[in-house]
């Protein structure tokens, strides 16, 4: 699950326990955005505080699960480069 993430709130872990339940997946990866290339001009919080917001929220979910990906690559953040990536 892909986001800004800034902050990450209740409605996004609702949407991804509900998905994860009703298609039976193992885990949901939950991806911060590095730099969203549509936000490019919004004052968004430091990626490694979103990054560390996002693991407190999922920390006590055992199928839920952060990476680093998106904020550790350089540039742009584009879902397809993550997918690929996958």
């Amino acid at each position: 699950m892909g986001g800004t993430f800034d902050p990450i709130h209740y409605g996004h872990l609702v949407t991804a326990e509900s998905v994860r339940h009703r298609f039976g997946l193992a885990k949901v990866i939950f991806v911060p955005a590095g730099r969203p290339p549509h936000k490019l001009n919004y004052r968004i919080s430091a990626p490694e505080h979103r990054l560390a917001m996002t693991a407190m929220a999922v920390a006590s979910n055992p199928y839920f699960e952060v990476t680093a990906l998106e904020i550790e690559r350089p540039g742009p953040s584009y879902s397809y480069d993550t997918v690929c990536e996958i």
